[in-house]
């Protein structure tokens, strides 16, 4: 796992505005997302909350997770005092009731994960019946 509360403010403003992002993997998000009007919407690895803005001017009532306190400050900045948002691991139990959201974003953050099964289960947990994982993954070799 990289340590994103080192270089966070540089990460964002990078990726604010980069060509896949910005271009690519944030509008398809948004595509595969729909219509998100009144849907509870757990963003997962929300950094700077990028998607959780667009998810939310969309009509969605956003929470975020991340694990870098610092990427969750600058998420708090844009998005202000009335978006919950939470340090959390995802590779640890989520700290939310079962069948909280109706859809779970997880844009670019699993392949940063060595083993998915653990955090599919607890985002499936966290999902009301029919709800939907939304998702991307980075497929750059290295």
């Amino acid at each position: 796992m990289n340590d994103y509360d080192t270089f966070a403010a540089a990460y964002a403003a990078e990726n604010g505005n980069n060509l896949v992002n910005a271009y690519y993997e944030r509008p398809a998000m948004l595509a595969l997302a729909g219509d998100v009007a009144g849907r509870r919407v757990l963003d997962a690895g929300c950094g700077a909350g990028s998607l959780s803005a667009a998810l939310r001017e969309r009509g969605a009532v956003v929470t975020g997770v991340d694990v870098s306190a610092a990427m969750l400050a600058l998420a708090r900045r844009r998005l202000g005092d009335d978006t919950a948002l939470h340090v959390v691991d995802l590779r640890d139990p989520l700290p939310f009731a079962e069948g909280a959201f109706g859809d779970v974003a997880a844009s670019l953050v699993l392949h940063y994960l060595e083993d998915w099964e653990p955090t599919l289960a607890e985002l499936r947990r966290v999902l009301r019946p029919g709800g939907r994982l939304i998702a991307s993954v980075d497929q750059t070799s290295s």
